[in-house]
């Protein structure tokens, strides 16, 4: 089993359910692919499907017809607007500025191919709001968590110290982790990849 990922996240989700995998992360053209799925007049769930889809593609051409395959992606939607990973700490300020208050859905995409085929997917959209917090405690909070922030949707890890940015959560928490295990797993044993 592949999961064509370098996220942590993702990774210790699947170790925890008790699956060995071989990580294999991939270099996709993110931004190219998000614009094309934009000219096409694609919804934020399409292009987050279309981005793993490239994730998972791009990481069988590295592999065997055999592998086993996870990819995913994940968009955060504020009212159709789409939030990409912040490039500094500045950004995530505001990212976090703009969010605080409100309700965000998560647009979370995961694909299971077998070699360059894919033979499943699941789409989940958790929602999420924002308690509203004091410009201290946002201070605070981008002292503490620095530049890991970099690499999150939304400039916040729900795994650590985020969690605290929230009034509440609606959906599963594994699909706001990046992953969604239950049908992820079903997948997986219907693929005969687990025992039943």
């Amino acid at each position: 089993m592949i999961l064509a990922s370098g996220s942590l996240a993702r990774r210790v989700l699947l170790e925890e359910s008790g699956l060995t995998i071989q990580l294999r992360p991939v270099d996709v053209d993110e931004e190219s692919l998000r614009r094309a799925c934009e000219a096409a007049g694609k919804s934020l769930g399409e292009t987050a499907m279309a981005l793993a889809e490239a994730k998972a593609v791009k990481s069988a051409e590295r592999g065997e017809e055999t592998d086993l395959i996870i990819a995913a992606d994940q968009i955060l939607d504020l009212e159709g607007e789409a939030f990409a990973k912040p490039k500094t700490l500045e950004e995530a300020r505001n990212h976090l500025r703009t969010l605080r208050g409100r309700t965000h859905r998560l647009q979370t995409a995961v694909v299971l191919y077998r070699g360059r085929r894919k033979i499943w997917s699941n789409l989940a959209v958790p929602e999420l709001t924002m308690r509203v917090f004091s410009d201290m405690f946002l201070e605070a909070y981008l002292e503490r968590e620095g530049k890991t922030l970099l690499g999150c949707v939304g400039a916040y890890r729900l795994e650590g110290p985020g969690v605290q940015l929230f009034s509440s959560i609606c959906g599963d928490h594994d699909a706001v982790l990046g992953l969604q295990r239950l049908p992820l797993l079903e997948a997986l044993r219907a693929q005969n990849a687990l025992l039943t």
